[in-house]
């Protein structure tokens, strides 16, 4: 959590009550914010840092850029990266726009899209489907390479089609 502002006794009393373990302020904040209040959110194991930069912190996690990178460097449009990481388009746009820079390696890539086949394919096997696209995502999920996860999950689109 970031505060711009002070830091009053009900806010930091508010962060304890909501579990918040890390809190950054502005120097001018700090400078604000009681002795007291300070001591109070140490003495409950809440780290407080002082952030230098100006302006917001960064909305997204190093994690998530490189998802967004990864995905774009397979084609994927912004609007369907948008969609799958639950992000507004514009945000995607501006990350991209941001570190497009950045290279990410081939490796990277598909450790990503490994990744991500497995997290819908638990989704599946988890969720309320008929017994044979479950079995399907099970065997998926025992799959040791990027192939055997593309074949399974081409066959639960077949199967899901109906065809």
């Amino acid at each position: 959590m970031h505060f711009s502002n002070y830091i009053s006794m009900r806010h930091a009393k508010a962060c304890v009550e909501r579990g918040v373990r890390k809190i950054s302020l502005t120097p001018t904040a700090l400078k604000q914010t009681p002795e007291r209040t300070l001591a109070f959110l140490r003495e409950r194991g809440i780290e407080v840092e002082v952030v230098a930069s100006r302006g917001r912190p960064r909305k997204l996690r190093e994690e998530k850029v490189k998802k967004i990178l990864a995905m774009r460097k397979a084609g994927v449009s912004f609007y369907r990266i948008a969609s799958v990481l639950g992000i507004p388009k514009s945000t995607v746009f501006d990350y991209f726009q941001r570190y497009s820079h950045v290279d990410v390696p081939e490796s990277e890539v598909e450790r990503l899209q490994i990744s991500e086949a497995r997290r819908v394919l638990e989704n599946i096997a988890k969720g309320n489907f008929d017994a044979e696209v479950k079995e399907i995502a099970e065997r998926g999920l025992a799959a040791e390479s990027r192939e055997e996860l593309e074949y399974y999950l081409r066959e639960l689109l077949l199967c899901l089609n109906g065809e």
